[in-house]
């Protein structure tokens, strides 16, 4: 994209008046990837990563003939998620959106910024100033939308990897706010914490947000006012979000605004036009990087934008204000436009009162006390700080004191960014008594100011405050201010609170100055927060080993555990500490210790860092195998697996010699067995392929062919495989078992396997043809020659997949969704990878919302035809080592090791130095030909079960209807 740039920018105009866009030609062309933009004083700022650049028409031919790069030092990526925006403020900075990709900027001010975190920008649109206003571990950034107080709202995907039902979200962007999801970058970047990453506002599955807007105008109805929009990608839906106050945040309440009946749509963006209409723009079918799409061929799919009115609104005259010539009227004038209902025109008036400068001062002023709505008041407060002259700031002060919350919060913003020193004995009064959105913004703006004279007052407002975001801003400001012997003196206050602020304030500012000798007493605190804050603040304080180490073992003597979760980071913080090792083997081996505590220290375990384990957990370990607790011995045989344990080895053979052990605990005791010693005996061999026949369960029958693949198979072994097996093999098991033949080279293994596949009763639906080669890659020239027959043959039955796919939907009618239920959990065996309100495995796609987020289409699809459409992070890569090689999905990359998942059990955690290659696949993990295994009226039941998930009662109701 950069070497060849082909991307352009298109110039769309509505000549008449109708709503539809007549005139259109190229703006700008030769672009790497322009992902936004926004016009500012005649100019159009675009993201086109690395550069934030400024196009402009000299000559008003519709063509920009000016480009300027104002930043540079983002990097492009190529799948979408890279800079995005800009956005025009409020306040009259730009703010941009980024990704988790990386960043080398040389600032205008020759500052030099250098990370890998995703951050929020923002930059004068000379380009100086910039700063990070935000970041943190997630994925990306989309878009912007400002509330009328200035306030930051987001769309973002990745909070967390994708569990119960969630991964994408709106997020309420605040100064110095460090974001989820946990990642190493965050710590990497030394971005400063004030607690536990900040909270997510509107919780989303994976239904990529993009484009989002706040609704200004009247067309829609006062009660759409200022609600949220934002476009869904995976959905083909435009989101309504209400939003209302949640304490110094937002909380939404969501329906669907708009959703397109095609499962091909995707909507990237939306915007409210001049006349109060709304423009949706919908991508077409090309882009798939990076996005759960389907791949199988199909008719191309165009894009479009669309235009969506209330009907029966009342035409908008001069939406745009065209006839007014607001730039030939003065001030005096411009100010009445301030409370004009056009949305446009009051914004075009207010660039105009901008440019008049300090004569437009008075009239503003003037207009002030006369505006009743507070969003058009605080736009009077961001015109005042925007003329930028003594007599504007003095205005701007003068509405810290209006009666809306919401004004009295933008005049606070545009002051911390001016770093107004005149407003920090009104800003200290604020922070301490007002609305909690204006406390969290006057804690913002002292911090911004830099006047250490606002510590106390900030140490008071700390005492008595539950809201988060007020915490955070109170918080950050005391890092930024440095006053350290304030702070040391606050850790003695009764307030739990202020002691909290005190202590991460002291934690996180440069130089680290709180002292190790105030922590035992917040360890041993009553207050379950201020212990939390104890914990949290011990986990990065490898060097305070004898006062973590004395918590542990106090702590987790009692009874019961509370705080678990921080408890585990601890540990795992200080797991090389052999103190700490020495204590978790006792526990292991304490016979009175309940399961809950030894499962904790097997799961710290698990987590744990260290490249051998040591020998006396490996020595408890081995007794707990014998455990009556079961689900204690399936952890440990999840570690032993894991860690692919050599010592374990004559136990788990006892135990898969044992004809009285259960089969499940058999075979997961022959897995972990295998991982570290992968040849079968006669016996085994024998054990596994009794295991595939169709008398038993298909969750033992697919974990049985998985053992097949992970061993090392002798010639013999495969020939008797090929021979007794290949011919007979249900369709749904077929792909997976001739994974076994992948890297044999012998010429009698190779026909053999062709001759099963030609004579027997096998079904190829589910093989493709690159997978097959694939197989056939070792084999002599001979075998490749054999093969040629049935490689045509699967390039017919590829051609045929769309068809297929549409006829049997069509023939998918009245599933019953309890009955899919059942299937779900129980013949078609999707729960031992997937999981449904908390039940299942994790192998797999969380399913929580699929019925919300995928089309019938899409999920027949992934159905019958899995290797078509990945889920993200789900692709199946092919890890090669030294000496062997693992087909799975990556789950954990770590500094020194990747954790990945051969299948619905603990990841192999292998160490990096051992990796030769890393080979991203084709194939999915999921088994494909399920359909096979269903009758049609099964196939129905499981899809109606699929489609009206999540349980809501209108997508149950949507559900039977459907029958």
């Amino acid at each position: 994209m950069l070497a060849n740039p082909s991307y352009h920018i298109r110039l769309l105009e509505d000549v008449d008046g109708d709503g539809k866009f007549e005139k259109n030609q190229i703006f700008a062309r030769n672009i790497p990837f322009p992902k936004g933009g926004v016009f500012y004083q005649g100019s159009l700022y675009v993201t086109e990563s690395p550069n934030l650049i400024r196009y402009t028409d000299t000559n008003d031919d519709g063509i920009s003939d000016k480009r300027e790069v104002i930043l540079t030092g983002w990097t492009l990526s190529s799948n979408g998620a890279t800079l995005g925006g800009p956005f025009f403020g409020p306040d009259g900075w730009l703010y941009i959106t980024d990704a988790r990709r990386g960043f080398n900027i040389t600032t205008k001010e020759h500052k030099v910024l250098k990370g890998k975190s995703a951050r929020i920008w923002r930059c004068r649109p000379d380009g100086t100033g910039l700063e990070p206003m935000a970041g943190g571990g997630f994925d990306n950034s989309i878009e912007i939308a400002f509330m009328p107080s200035g306030e930051t709202i987001g769309t973002m995907t990745y909070f967390m990897e994708p569990q119960d039902g969630q991964r994408d979200a709106l997020m309420h962007w605040v100064e110095g706010g460090v974001y989820p999801k946990p990642n190493s970058v965050i710590e990497e970047d030394g971005m400063k914490l004030t607690g536990d990453l900040m909270p997510v506002m509107t919780r989303m599955p994976r239904v990529a947000p993009s484009g989002i807007m706040r609704y200004r105008g009247s067309g829609f109805g006062a009660e759409f006012q200022n609600n949220l929009f934002n476009a869904e990608f995976n959905t083909g839906r435009v989101m309504r979000h209400i939003v209302s106050a949640d304490g110094a945040t937002f909380k939404t309440t969501d329906e669907i605004f708009m959703k397109s009946l095609s499962s091909d749509s995707h909507p990237t963006d939306v915007f409210e036009d001049a006349d109060g209409s709304m423009l949706v723009v919908i991508t077409g079918g090309w882009f798939i990087e990076g996005c759960p799409l389907s791949r199988v061929a199909k008719p191309n799919v165009k894009g479009g934008i669309y235009r969506i009115r209330k009907n029966g609104t009342a035409e908008v005259k001069d939406a745009w204000g065209k006839k007014l010539q607001l730039e030939k009227q003065k001030p005096e004038d411009l100010a009445k436009y301030l409370t004009d209902s056009r949305p446009v025109v009051r914004d075009n008036a207010i660039e105009q009162l901008i440019l008049r400068g300090n004569s437009a001062v008075n009239p503003v002023l003037k207009a002030l006390p006369g505006i009743k709505d507070e969003e058009m008041r605080a736009a009077a407060v961001f015109a005042l700080s925007r003329i930028n002259t003594a007599a504007a700031w003095k205005g701007v002060r003068s509405a810290m004191n209006d009666k809306s919350s919401a004004v009295r919060t933008a005049a606070v913003r545009v002051l911390g960014l001016a770093k107004d020193t005149e407003s920090v004995d009104k800003l200290m009064s604020m922070v301490q008594k007002d609305a909690a959105a204006v406390r969290r913004q006057a804690a913002t703006a002292l911090g911004q100011i830099g006047n250490a004279r606002a510590v106390p007052a900030l140490l008071n407002a700390a005492s008595g405050n539950s809201d988060r975001f007020v915490q955070h801003a109170i918080i950050h400001s005391l890092i930024l201010l440095k006053s350290t012997g304030l702070m040391v003196k606050a850790l003695d206050s009764p307030s739990p609170q202020m002691r909290i602020a005190a202590l991460i304030g002291l934690d996180q500012m440069d130089g680290k100055p709180l002292q190790k000798k105030y922590l035992p007493a917040v360890l041993a605190s009553k207050d379950p927060a201020l212990r939390s804050t104890g914990i949290w603040i011990a986990s990065h304080h490898q060097e305070w080993t004898d006062i973590v180490i004395d918590f542990l073992q106090k702590s987790l003597r009692v009874s019961a555990v509370s705080d678990s979760g921080p408890v585990e980071d601890l540990m795992l913080a200080f797991i090389k500490e052999p103190d700490l090792q020495q204590f978790i083997a006792a526990q292991l081996g304490n016979p009175k210790a309940a399961s809950d505590r030894k499962l904790l220290m097997l799961d710290v375990i698990a987590g744990c860092s260290l490249k051998e384990l040591p020998e006396p957990w490996i020595t408890e370990m081995g007794k707990e195998l014998k455990s009556k607790d079961t689900a204690v011995r399936y952890k440990v045989l999840g570690l032993i697996e894991s860690r692919q344990i050599k010592s374990f080895n004559n136990i788990l053979n006892e135990i898969v010699q044992n004809s009285d052990t259960p089969i499940d605990f058999r075979l997961k005791a022959l897995s972990a067995r295998i991982m570290s010693s992968p040849a079968l005996s006669e016996t085994e061999f024998q054990l596994l392929l009794k295991y595939i026949g169709p008398q038993y369960d298909s969750p033992v029958r697919q974990l049985a062919v998985r053992l097949l693949n992970h061993a090392e198979l002798n010639d013999k072994q495969l020939t008797v495989i090929a021979q007794t097996q290949i011919g007979i093999t249900d369709a749904f098991l077929l792909p997976a078992l001739m994974e076994t033949f992948e890297g044999n080279s012998s010429e009698q293994v190779g026909k053999e396997l062709l001759t099963a596949l030609q004579t027997g009763r096998v079904r190829l639906d589910n093989l493709s043809e690159p997978d097959f080669q694939r197989l056939l890659k070792n084999f002599p020239a001979s075998v490749h020659a054999m093969a040629a027959p049935l490689i045509t043959k699967l390039n017919e039955q590829h051609a045929e997949r769309l068809s297929h796919l549409q006829k049997m939907e069509a023939q998918l009618k009245g599933g019953d969704v309890g009955e899919g239920r059942k299937l779900f959990f129980g013949k078609a065996s999707c729960y031992s990878c997937h999981a449904v309100g908390g039940q299942g495995g994790r192998f797999g796609p969380d399913l929580n919302n699929i019925g919300e987020i995928r089309s019938k289409h899409d999920i027949l699809e992934a159905v019958v035809y899995p290797s078509a459409s990945f889920a993200r992070e789900y692709e199946t890569y092919r890890v090669v080592t030294k000496t062997t090689a693992y087909t799975g999905i990556i789950k954990e990359q770590l500094p020194e090791s990747i954790v990945i998942e051969v299948g619905p059990a603990p990841g192999l955690r292998i160490a990096r130095s051992e990796i030769t290659a890393i080979e991203p696949q084709t194939l999915s993990m999921m088994p494909p030909g399920l359909d096979q295994q269903l009758t049609t009226s099964e196939m129905a039941n499981l899809a109606a079960f699929l489609e009206a998930l999540p349980y809501r009662l209108d997508r149950m109701i949507k559900a039977q209807e459907n029958k």
